[in-house]
């Protein structure tokens, strides 16, 4: 009997050998890629913009008021300001979203580690980190919701942290929520995607909490709460303070669909959810070799992984529920009550995401990368899935080979630069620059697209700042843009400066008319530089809205 259990036991751990060595070529090949894959990501505008924004606010402060987006990004910003006049900025800029997605798997896995056992904590961890390249595309990249990530797990972890309370300190059990709370309401000011991944969700838990008759369940639920109730008038309080220090923030849109328009969000969502699973392989854009049965396979692995989170989060919920409505009053264990909070908080957080995803009219976002919106759903899978290694289900047989599945299409895509981020203006960047500097001519304007990348990525051998077309009887028919630009950008000085015109580009792709005739012209593929004798900022209308 020895034997043939040493032998079982022997077969299993080599399955397991097969997902493990795969996800470890995966971290070394995207430990290799790292740099190449940050620079290329700060070529495109929405992300260089928070590099270069707050480098000129250390500088030059506001000049007047700095619209941001419907996301503010707060505390990024803060961090930018806090750190622009370290030697070491600009790297440390551009790894700190890396490492903020690092740290959320390895929360996830110190939740699972505490829930579980240690295997399926490092499943958890592996999950969380062999990400499918179209989902690196935001988790590394700069003020790409990457306070929601890591704050989303901060409360997951926050809920064990509660329920496993015994002979804790007085002064720390009473001093935690509420300084969380400051916490999260930072946060949660910074990007209301956070109110869907995490506030809500961390809401419904204490409520079902609070349900229950024993005693370590209600204190559980009054110290989340207190948690949420500090958040909220922090997180309303930060707009106000920072629109009196010189900075705006655009409405964030609440439109819901109509039901006409739900089942064409549905289809959305599921497309993007097969890109977040590498399902995107299957598609017409995977010919590589065996692109397309991965592709097929990582939507079945999607499928059963889905399927295995709900399962698990409506019986973990509808057992929570019943046992705490019984009248027995004895108190439950607290590695149980972990278990049970974790369970619900992380199925709580990737159904209202989807949810409000599916029913929200507009939902912006740089790169148009609305998987961005519910990406915590692969950490929600992360935290759930590898709790069926515990149990005697059937389904954890399975799971070497789906994540297998999983990890191969994520290698597979990363090798393949399926990140897709190789922008073409990094190939005409080094002529650009060549150009500027021999026409002694290094400050000019361009399109939101390709401005910030252009200053931020050349080291300021050239600036440029974005404009955009527009209706102005004042001068010439551009303007400032209207978000993410500072009002210093647009001072006249005594100076030659270029305009970049690019066809292929949504804000500036014609010569606006009423700049007069240009020094030079020269063509760079689909963009053109006009060079002037003048600032062209002394031409630029203000931005649309002002």
């Amino acid at each position: 009997m020895k034997s043939g259990g040493g032998g079982h036991l022997t077969l299993v751990n080599l399955l397991w050998l097969i997902p493990l060595a795969i996800a470890a070529v995966y971290l070394i090949v995207f430990v290799l890629q790292l740099p190449r894959n940050i620079t290329e990501l700060a070529w495109d505008g929405d992300y260089a913009s928070g590099f270069t924004l707050p480098e000129t606010l250390a500088r030059t402060g506001t000049g007047g008021y700095v619209v941001l987006g419907a996301a503010a990004e707060w505390v990024p910003l803060w961090f930018g300001l806090l750190t622009a006049r370290l030697p070491l900025h600009r790297e440390l800029w551009e790894i700190t979203p890396t490492l903020l997605f690092v740290a959320t798997a390895l929360i996830v896995g110190w939740c699972v580690a505490t829930v579980a056992d240690r295997r399926a904590a490092i499943l958890a961890v592996l999950i969380g980190l062999v990400a499918s390249p179209l989902a690196l595309v935001f988790l590394i990249a700069p003020v790409a919701h990457n306070t929601v990530y890591p704050c989303t797990a901060l409360l997951g972890a926050y809920l064990i942290w509660l329920a496993r309370g015994e002979g804790r300190r007085l002064l720390t059990a009473l001093a935690i929520p509420p300084i969380l709370g400051v916490v999260i309401g930072a946060c949660l000011a910074s990007d209301l995607l956070l109110a869907a991944t995490a506030v809500i969700p961390l809401a419904l838990t204490a409520a079902l909490a609070g349900l229950r008759r024993d005693r370590r369940s209600r204190l559980v639920s009054l110290s989340a709460l207190t948690t949420l109730v500090v958040a909220i008038p922090i997180a309303k309080l930060i707009p106000p303070i920072m629109h009196a220090q010189g900075y705006l923030q655009v409405s964030t849109p609440t439109k819901a669909v109509s039901l006409s328009e739900l089942p064409e969000r549905a289809q959305l969502l599921f497309n993007g959810l097969k890109a977040l699973f590498n399902g995107y392989l299957g598609g017409p854009q995977g010919p590589g070799t065996l692109h397309a049965p991965l592709g097929v396979a990582s939507d079945i692995v999607m499928c059963a992984a889905l399927l295995t989170l709900i399962v698990i989060g409506m019986s973990a919920t509808v057992k929570f529920v019943a046992s705490g409505l019984r009248k027995s009053t004895a108190t439950r264990a607290p590695a149980e009550l972990a278990r049970s909070l974790h369970v619900i908080y992380w199925v709580g957080s990737a159904a209202v995401a989807c949810g409000s995803f599916w029913i929200a009219a507009e939902t912006g976002g740089g790169r148009d990368l609305h998987e961005a919106y519910y990406g915590t759903v692969i950490f929600s899978v992360a935290a759930v899935v590898p709790l069926v290694l515990s149990t005697a289900s059937p389904v954890r047989w399975l799971l070497p080979a789906g994540a297998a599945i999983f990890f191969a299409a994520s290698l597979v895509g990363l090798m393949s630069n399926y990140m897709n981020i190789a922008a073409w203006l990094a190939r005409d960047a080094p002529s650009i620059v060549r150009t500027a500097e021999a026409n002694h001519v290094t400050f000019g304007y361009g399109g939101y697209g390709e401005a910030s990348g252009l200053t931020w990525n050349t080291h300021g051998r050239v600036t440029v700042r974005p404009l955009m077309e527009c209706e102005n009887p004042q001068g010439a028919n551009v303007c400032a843009f209207y978000l993410v630009a500072v009002p210093s950008w647009y001072v006249p000085e005594p100076r030659h400066t270029f305009l970049l015109v690019d066809r292929e580009e949504p804000w500036v792709n014609t010569l606006p008319r009423g700049l007069g005739r240009p020094l030079a012209t020269y063509a760079f593929g689909p963009m053109r530089m006009y060079i002037y004798s003048y600032d062209i900022a002394s031409r630029v209308g203000p931005p649309p809205g002002e």
